[in-house]
């Protein structure tokens, strides 16, 4: 493809993590472009560390280094901004998960893309995943038959809202992280919500000053008559063995899958035993957006299942505030 310029746009940890990884040449032919945060020190110091340019402005960014992608790394609720003045300058976006959080958002993005005719999708990362990957082909050969239950969790230790996700009271477990889970059975067995119940819990992280939900557990009904069962935890303990606790089981008509999505690392035993971190497949799905957006292959995850699971998140989110089911619209 000839070397390509990503600029990133938020330099919290996904946007730190991208620029840091490219800055190391873990996806050959990509360099960062630049970095575009409001906190003009934090974009300064990852600038710095990747060798790259930092802004304070998207507009003032894409003009001097006329990127060839943006990708765009904003806490959950703050996307649509920036991919609307992205895709309004003609340069392919790739947009953190979730794609928003309203249905307003959602669909005002979607409609900003198809109007600048841009390529764009979402960052839903899981879908790399080799053994999420597999369980999509054998759903797809019809080796598991009809598929007719979800069960999955994605949980993580404290740490995690505490310490490395600044803004952490501005979202929920859901949004930030049982939204990946929501994707995976749309993705693997398209899978479309008909309705939503929702239960959660509070009082470990507010007493930390964080204001969101300590947990939050879901059930899914699909148009077809499938369901699912989903949780997301934000208060393991610290000394859990793994950086996340990921797992999900798919049950149909004639067979089944179970994926456990915590233990996909190196086991290492010597002075101390320790865990390696898992196999990361994010150079994997960078490359194949910017495949995508030059042609050269079908966008991965477009901005219409993005709008789709933010409207099954949105209703979700009812749920939790209504102690009923609610429709998912």
């Amino acid at each position: 493809m000839g070397e390509k310029r990503i600029l990133v746009v938020g330099a919290g940890s996904m946007g730190s993590a991208l620029a840091r990884m490219l800055a190391e040449g873990r996806v050959p032919g990509v360099v960062p472009a630049g970095v575009v945060d409001i906190d003009g020190t934090r974009a300064l110091e990852l600038a710095n560390a990747t060798g790259s340019r930092a802004f304070g402005e998207i507009g003032t960014a894409v003009r001097e280094t006329r990127p060839d992608a943006a990708y765009v790394a904003t806490p959950d609720a703050l996307h649509r901004e920036p991919v609307e003045q992205i895709v309004g300058m003609g340069v392919p976006v790739l947009v953190e998960k979730p794609l928003a959080t309203t249905v307003e958002d959602a669909e005002a993005m979607a409609e900003a893309v198809r109007r600048a005719g841009v390529h764009a999708e979402v960052n839903w990362l899981l879908r790399w995943n080799p053994a999420f990957v597999e369980t999509k082909r054998a759903i797809d050969a019809g080796e598991l038959g009809d598929v007719r239950l979800f069960n999955g969790r994605l949980n993580h230790p404290v740490s995690s809202p505490r310490e490395r996700l600044h803004w952490s009271g501005g979202t929920t477990p859901a949004w930030f992280s049982m939204s990946h889970l929501l994707d995976l059975a749309l993705w693997m067995a398209r899978k479309r919500a008909q309705g939503v119940y929702a239960l959660g819990g509070r009082g470990e992280l507010a007493g930390h000053g964080i204001e969101t939900y300590d947990w939050v557990h879901a059930v899914v009904r699909y148009a077809d008559g499938a369901d699912g069962m989903f949780e997301a935890c934000w208060i393991l303990p610290d000394s859990w063995p793994t950086a996340s606790d990921l797992g999900l089981r798919v049950v149909g008509t004639r067979g089944a899958a179970e994926i456990d999505g915590a233990h996909q690392g190196v086991a290492l035993a010597a002075d101390r035993f320790r865990l390696v971190a898992p196999v990361h497949w994010f150079p994997q799905r960078l490359a194949a957006f910017l495949r995508a957006a030059e042609g050269l292959g079908p966008p991965a995850a477009g901005f219409d299942d993005g709008a789709e699971v933010t409207r099954l998140l949105v209703a979700l989110h009812r749920s939790l505030e209504s102690g009923q089911v609610e429709r998912v619209r």
